[in-house]
This record gives structure tokens, sequence and C-alpha cells, in this order.
């Protein structure tokens, strides 16, 4: 399983495994994706205007499989909680996602949270 996350810095995405940066790329796509994103570090971007890792996503990683598609794009903004869809809601996890050389990501099959659910 890896970790994948924009890399402002650079320019790319960046690929972590076990808690270590072990590349940075242009392009990945992963299968079986289940996205991070921590809301009080976020505040404390906000709060602060620092940039940290904060919002992530993590899977198995896919060599050579071009985006389909039927792929919606999914993106992370600071301006609010979680990666979104467009019609708003959060995204948690996807059967496959696809993160572009121009900084867009993109998944299939998303699975999203229940915002209306009662507990």
């Amino acid at each position: 399983m890896a970790d994948v996350y924009r890399n402002l810095h650079r320019r790319c995405w960046s690929v972590r495994e076990g808690g270590r940066v072990v590349d940075h790329v242009a392009e990945i796509a992963l299968s079986g994706v289940t996205l991070r994103a921590s809301e009080a570090a976020r505040l404390r971007c906000l709060r602060t205007g620092s940039r940290d890792v904060h919002a992530w996503a993590r899977g198995l990683p896919l060599v050579g499989v071009p985006r389909p598609g039927g792929a919606v794009r999914f993106p992370y903004s600071l301006d609010r909680p979680g990666f979104r869809l467009s019609d708003g809601s959060i995204l948690t996890a996807a059967a496959g996602a696809w993160f572009e050389q121009d900084g867009s990501a993109w998944c299939l099959d998303p699975h999203v949270e229940c915002t209306s659910c009662v507990p």
C-alpha cells in the first residue's frame, strides 16, 4: 500500500510507503483507495497560513493503467473539509483513482460519506 499526496513545492505527486517518501511522480493510479484528510490540520493551515501534508489517498499503486472515460474528478481544497465530488458530497473511498500530471484527481466507483444518516 502507498500514500499519495500533491507536493506543492515540486508540483508532482509524492509517494509514501511505511511513512517514508519513496518517489515523486508526474502521475500515478491507485486501486482500493481510501481518502484521508485531517480536519484539525486543515484548520491549522487556514489559521497560520502554513502548508503541510494533511490530505492523502491510500491504495495499491498501478502501473500503466490509463484513466477511463467514466472517471469523475474530485478536488481537495482548504476552503472546506474533505475531498469533494461536484455535487458537494464528501468522498471517502473509491475502487480506483488517477492522479494526473496537471494536479487533478479522478476516481471510479466513489464511496461517499452519508451526511444525512442518523447514527
